[in-house]
């Protein structure tokens, strides 16, 4: 019984585990488009500029990092947490952003246009002069969040108010 117990929870790991090259060729290179950067601990690092466009960010802690103008269009980001994460001028085009936790996060000119939103925690972010297009935010949070000219376009649902 503790071997079988054991050797799934080995597996579990090995299939859960981000790519280790594709982690040192974002450190190295700043980008890493369509890189498994999946359940990869990335707090506080610098990620401005980078191109994650394409990349499987699901599960990543991504706490208290700085991306400014980071291209996360397409990405997959389900379930990462961007708590107190500085991403100013961020792209999430067409990104896959579900149940992500953008708490305290700064998003000021963040670009949410055509990403697949579903409960995501906005509370206390700041989203000042942010887009939204195209975007059902009725299960998302937005509780304390500054919506200083943040565009929300007509074909967005769930506006906060």
């Amino acid at each position: 019984m503790k071997k079988t117990v054991l050797s799934m929870m080995i597996c579990i790991n090995l299939l859960s585990a981000f790519n280790a090259e594709d982690l040192k060729q974002l450190k190295e290179e700043d980008e890493c488009p369509m890189c498994d950067l999946s359940y990869a601990d990335l707090r506080g690092i610098d990620l401005s500029m980078s191109n994650l466009r394409d990349a499987n960010l699901s599960h990543a802690n991504l706490t208290n990092i700085l991306a400014h103008k980071a291209d996360f269009s397409h990405a997959d980001l389900s379930d990462a947490i961007f708590e107190r994460a500085n991403l100013k001028g961020a792209k999430f085009v067409h990104a896959i952003v579900k149940h992500v936790n953008f708490f305290e996060a700064k998003l000021w000119k963040g670009d949410f246009s055509n990403a697949l939103i579903d409960r995501c925690n906005f509370d206390e972010s700041a989203l000042g002069s942010a887009v939204f297009e195209n975007n059902d935010l009725k299960n998302s949070t937005f509780k304390g969040a500054i919506l200083y000219k943040t565009i929300f376009h007509k074909n967005v649902t769930g506006v906060p108010k």
